[in-house]
């Protein structure tokens, strides 16, 4: 059966920001362009409140009680399969969580099951600009790390609710989406209100990720993300490994896997880390002691022997 290439486009951005309404403006034009469209929505309750905004004749999945990034992650990368076959759709939706990281997001969706069927995934980020100007008074710092990470590795941002600041406000906070972002293509509006065909535009641009037909597909040719896994030969003190997170490289956002700590070496633990804050949960289930590592331009090398060293070294 012929490939039915799909382009996927990421709908990020905090609670609030106006996801949703793009949504809804973004579903009329594909209906004007006559193309087949499924949308995926992922709430962290039990109750699909924005479900209501895709029409009745649009496909649609629902991933409920979870964060694409945190809990449901291939849960996502089955629905959206789901959703290929079943549907053969032009074009998915993905609305994600406020308080989901896009890149988190984007990696469900280039899995080695997903990529042949890709043409395109694009991160469209919608960024409350009154929420963006008190987020140092009104959110905590993981809170704040993370509005700065969906602008960071955005295609496309759109800087919402324009006329609640003043241009001197709108002009200021412009630079610094330019400063930590300097590819995305920015636009500035009300009631996420645009010309679409500036979004679609991006399907030719080189970000995030465009498939290549002319050669094998490879995400990391695509992404400025790196990856790299490390198996634990040892367990290791969990202040070593602390402090080591701590000096590790700001390009570093994310890691997770499985390892045994000297503290409780007989017992095996969920390791999680993202937005500078480690997270170690007791597993009950035997998993291999391996930890994966997520990053923008990382030197693997150099940072497996910093690992080897903290399994060496006496605490």
């Amino acid at each position: 059966m012929r490939n039915h290439p799909v382009d996927i486009y990421i709908l990020s951005g905090f609670l609030g920001s106006g996801k949703t309404t793009l949504l809804h403006r973004l579903l009329q034009e594909e209906r004007r362009r006559k193309r087949k469209v499924a949308v995926l929505m992922n709430e962290l309750g039990d109750l699909a409140v924005d479900s209501a905004a895709v029409p009745g004749d649009i496909p649609l999945k629902e991933l409920l009680n979870g964060c694409i990034c945190c809990t449901i992650q291939g849960q996502l990368t089955h629905q959206l399969l789901s959703l290929h076959q079943q549907y053969k759709p032009d074009v998915i939706y993905i609305e994600s969580t406020g308080v989901a990281h896009p890149l988190e997001v984007l990696e469900a969706c280039v899995t080695p099951q997903l990529i042949p069927h890709i043409r395109i995934c694009k991160i469209v980020n919608v960024v409350d600009l009154l929420r963006w100007q008190h987020q140092k008074s009104r959110l905590s710092i993981r809170l704040q790390k993370l509005l700065e990470e969906q602008v960071r590795y955005s295609d496309f941002l759109i800087l919402n609710k324009m006329d609640a600041l003043s241009a001197i406000d709108r002009d200021a906070i412009v630079t610094e989406m330019k400063q930590l972002n300097t590819k995305a293509l920015t636009i500035l509006t009300n009631y996420a209100d645009f010309p679409l065909q500036t979004l679609y535009r991006l399907e030719e641009s080189g970000a995030s990720f465009v498939r290549d037909t002319s050669e094998p597909t490879h995400v990391h040719r695509h992404l400025h993300v790196r990856t790299f896994s490390y198996t634990w030969t040892h367990p290791i003190a969990q202040r070593d490994l602390e402090e080591w997170l701590r000096q590790s490289p700001d390009q570093l956002y994310r890691a997770k896997g499985y390892i045994r700590l000297r503290e409780h070496a007989d017992s095996l633990f969920s390791f999680q880390y993202s937005y500078g804050m480690p997270l170690f949960v007791p597993e009950s289930f035997p998993h291999p002691t391996i930890t994966v590592f997520i990053g923008e331009e990382l030197d693997a090398d150099t940072l497996k022997q910093q690992l080897r060293y903290l399994e060496e070294i006496e605490s």
